[in-house]
């Protein structure tokens, strides 16, 4: 599904966006939705790096490094 939406942006965004459209697709929605992939995986890394060191912080990963020491984990 897709939705159709007005949005306001500054001169110097448009000319961005333009840019990317003629770099990549040739059009304005393919660039934005490009813009919007990119922002989630750069979200989906920063939340992954997140849990990773709460993981780290919680004392869990010493159980793993215990457990990689049987040789299943290379």
């Amino acid at each position: 599904m897709t939705t159709k939406l007005s949005v306001s942006l500054s001169e110097s965004d448009l000319e961005y966006i333009d840019e990317l459209a003629r770099a990549r697709s040739g059009n304005r929605s393919a660039a934005i939705h490009d813009l919007v992939r990119i922002a989630r995986e750069r979200a989906a890394v920063s939340d992954y790096a997140m849990a990773n060191g709460e993981w780290i912080d919680s004392g869990e990963s010493r159980a793993w490094e215990a457990a990689q020491a049987d040789g299943l984990g290379a």
